[in-house]
């Protein structure tokens, strides 16, 4: 295998020697095991007419080689971390000499992107450059004279930068593509602020035409409004879903357009095995079935994750068990026709404002949150259920009895009654809520219990019970 480091462009930042090392395939470590916190983040890369947008908040210095067994080439981002999403993701290209990029951590310094080329294409053998533009935020990578295009090239945005780009028309299609249209090729760059549900585009130099074509919005439209503001020198346009729906980047084949789909937040059924679920970010939250509003949507709330273990005792811990019991409590409560919303489905740490606050961005009906109990040790022989209500919550307290009961008399748990208390999630939210504290980790049996998936099943499924039994009562 021969490898050979390429000579890249002006703008592109390499280091003058990367020695001659062996590049290994694609072996990226798991996401978890990486650092979060980094100095430069890969959020998004996308194809456009002439070469590849990668969304960075930083400029990263570049190392770039190719490999001639298999025929690829290698760009490493240099202390870059890629976001979850896009980690062990693969971009089709089959434009310039490129069949497909793979996006990875290669390691916890470097993002890596490899580039499988097309052996019969002679644009395998470009050079590629780099332009970074800070105020996108954004890095163009484009090959340097194809021999031939695909597509032809249009002028790039970041060409022109003392040519305000003019905003003249919005348009809304039936199968819920927006399209954004300005007087010239635009860059932009996103971010999506998912607590008001606002996806936002922000195009630099740009200015709002006075003869700007917006489309009216129908009273049963996913798009709740669209919003554009003329903020210094650079246009911002929020777009707000109504819950339940997203917006997402569309493949633009003009650039002087930016095309955004509207579509259902993913409904898949939530897999048996936790180990593949979809990861809700802290204020995400993301139905995982197609449930009929009408009968009820229910907020899930598996308390502490990540750095916070929550209660500890004879060798578990409370995030790790109050999780399955809330996917289980989730299953359940989806079988029975309901929408299920999720604080979280893996092992991350939330803080309590934002729990309750997803939980209102949607307008749940019912507020839930898992916990399990504690005592220093030489209380460990106390054990049971407790159920909590915010003080002074009538309805409150009744869906918490309707649990309570439940809980009782299908696990067998000791009834150590429903509590009225001030905690933070069920206090502060406006929909009826309760907390359960499903047993004591510090008593041994009990704390076997809550780590047997059988008895968590069970568990979820008395919680799914008295849930129902309250919303049926209630004329949901």
């Amino acid at each position: 295998m021969r490898y050979r480091q390429l000579a890249v462009g002006i703008l592109m930042s390499v280091a003058t020697s990367y020695g001659n090392p062996v590049v290994a395939p694609l072996q990226a470590q798991p996401i978890n095991a990486f650092k979060q916190s980094r100095e430069i983040r890969l959020n998004n890369i996308r194809p456009t007419t002439n070469g590849l947008m990668l969304s960075v908040n930083g400029n990263p210095q570049i190392r770039i080689q190719r490999e001639d067994n298999p025929d690829r080439l290698i760009v490493d981002l240099q202390n870059t971390s890629v976001v979850k999403e896009l980690h062990q993701t693969n971009l089709p290209l089959n434009r310039f000499g490129v069949k497909q990029v793979r996006v990875a951590q290669y390691n916890p310094e470097i993002a890596r992107l490899v580039f499988d080329l097309d052996s019969n294409d002679p644009n395998r053998k470009l050079e590629w450059k780099s332009q970074y533009n800070g105020a996108t935020k954004s890095l163009l990578l484009t090959p340097v004279n194809q021999v031939a295009q695909a597509i032809p090239i249009e002028p790039n945005p970041i060409d022109n930068p003392n040519v305000p780009v003019l905003i003249e028309r919005l348009s809304f299609s039936n199968t819920g593509l927006l399209v954004i249209e300005g007087n010239q090729p635009i860059g932009y760059q996103t971010n999506l602020d998912r607590l008001s549900r606002t996806y936002k585009v922000i195009v630099p130099n740009a200015k709002i035409s006075p003869t700007l074509q917006r489309p009216s919005l129908a009273a049963n439209s996913p798009i709740e409004r669209i919003r554009l503001t003329q903020v210094g020198s650079s246009v911002e346009i929020g777009v707000k879903t109504i819950a339940g729906w997203q917006m997402r980047e569309s493949q633009r084949t003009n650039n002087q357009q930016i095309k955004l789909q509207v579509s259902l937040i993913s409904v898949s059924q939530v897999p048996n095995n936790s180990t593949s679920l979809p990861s809700n970010s802290p204020n995400e939250s993301n139905p995982q079935t197609v449930g009929d509003r009408r009968r009820g949507l229910i907020y899930i709330d598996a308390g502490h994750g990540g750095n916070d273990p929550g209660a500890v005792g004879n060798g578990i811990q409370e995030k790790d068990v109050v999780l399955p019991i809330s996917l289980d409590l989730g299953r359940a409560l989806q079988s029975m026709g309901y929408s299920v919303y999720y604080t979280r489905t893996d092992d991350v740490e939330i803080d309590l404002e934002p729990r309750v606050a997803s939980a209102e961005s949607v307008n749940a009906d019912v507020f839930v949150s898992i916990h399990a109990n504690s005592l220093a040790s030489r209380n460990s022989g106390i054990s049971g259920v407790e159920t909590y209500h915010a003080r002074g919550s009538t309805v409150g307290r009744e869906l918490a009895d309707y649990v309570h009961t439940q809980i009782i008399e299908n696990t067998g748990a000791i009834d150590r009654s429903v509590r009225a208390a001030g905690f933070y999630v069920i206090a502060r939210s406006s929909m009826p809520a309760i907390l359960v504290e499903t047993g004591f980790v510090t008593n041994a049996d009990e704390a076997a219990n809550l780590n047997n998936p059988s008895y968590q099943k069970r568990m979820a499924e008395a919680i799914a019970k008295g849930i129902d039994q309250f919303m049926r009562v209630r004329g949901k």
